[in-house]
């Protein structure tokens, strides 16, 4: 079951031309060499798929001789470029409504990837994951999509705002100082997710009032666009298995209650469209151990934790039965 791919609106990158434009690269060139329509970036609601986007970084990370193009990327991106879901969250009452608002709607944006907000004592933590299946390198996509999370924070606080730590689930970059001088904390690389730490009282804060008009306006158009989303409900369990395997609360029971729905209810429709949960969720654990593998250089041992396996070899095991191969020769190719 390999699901189809998904994608994401152009506008999170928008700032990809003027950056290849100071540094003296064709915008034209790069969509050529990379495969990609030549009027991609003439609207901001065109999509491309990760895969598309994946080949935009290869190529512009060659170009620019620069192996952490999605930060500088992702620099030039605010939360007014993520559609309903930017403008659904100023619909909130304060900050911690609005990112939790912009979570729930972040998938009318992108649909490729997911985010969560863990909350635990006096921090938060905001974590970016992708979901795309047989990815080959998702570093950019890590290095982009935290940077944003941090300009949609700031966009939120005012730009007094500063996170605690900042992790990435990727190799260190040639300029780690870069990720250091712009998101001013702590930043570690190799970590199980990339994710933004922020101080719990951020949340509080208040937001300015919207006009109710606006809001009725804008939640109507959520409501649409959910509505149209829910014809691909695999893909929609899926996320929600992604987010659930952070907190180690993936069961059928765990997943249908985020759902409000029972679990024969959401194995009834997920069978309805030929899916059994189990291998949904082998799926996910698989493209999580994958990616791990491949852009980090964490111990298996922490990558069998991650994804919930209760040993290295139990790991191994299931590792290889699905991919043909151990962890340690998948990590050598």
């Amino acid at each position: 079951m390999v699901p189809p791919f998904a994608t994401l609106r152009v506008s999170a990158a928008w700032g990809l031309p003027a950056l290849l434009e100071e540094n003296g690269i064709s915008l034209a060139e790069v969509l050529d060499e990379a495969a990609l329509d030549a009027d991609l970036f003439q609207h901001r609601n065109n999509v491309f798929t990760y895969p598309q986007l994946e080949r935009l970084f290869a190529v512009c990370e060659r170009r620019m001789q620069c192996d952490y193009v999605g930060l500088l990327v992702g620099q030039r991106s605010r939360l007014a470029d993520m559609g309903l879901a930017g403008e659904v969250s100023w619909c909130a009452g304060t900050v911690g409504g609005g990112i939790r608002a912009f979570i729930d709607n972040f998938n009318l944006h992108d649909t490729a990837a997911t985010c969560t907000l863990i909350v635990n004592g006096g921090h938060a933590r905001f974590v970016y994951t992708v979901l795309e299946h047989g990815m080959g390198d998702t570093r950019q996509f890590q290095f982009g999509g935290i940077t944003i999370a941090l300009n949609i924070f700031q966009d939120l606080c005012g730009p007094e705002f500063c996170p605690s730590e900042v992790t990435f689930a990727s190799r260190v970059p040639t300029n780690a100082r870069a990720f250091q001088r712009y998101f001013r904390a702590p930043v570690h690389f190799d970590c199980d997710d990339s994710s933004l730490v922020v101080a719990r009282h951020w949340l509080d804060k208040p937001l300015p009032p919207v006009d109710p008009a606006r809001r009725t306006q804008v939640e109507a158009q959520v409501r649409q666009q959910h509505e149209q989303m829910l014809a691909n409900f695999p893909a929609i369990v899926r996320r929600i298995v992604r987010r659930q395997l952070l907190l180690g609360n993936f069961t059928m029971d765990d997943v249908a209650a985020m759902l409000s729905m029972h679990r024969r209810t959401l194995d009834r429709h997920l069978q309805e469209r030929g899916v059994q949960y189990g291998e949904l969720v082998e799926l996910v654990k698989e493209d999580v151990a994958r990616q791990l593998l491949r852009d980090t250089a964490m111990p298996i041992q922490q990558i069998a934790a991650t994804v919930r396996f209760s040993s290295a070899a139990n790991f191994a095991t299931a590792f290889r039965r699905r991919v043909g191969m151990t962890p340690s020769a998948y990590r050598r190719l």
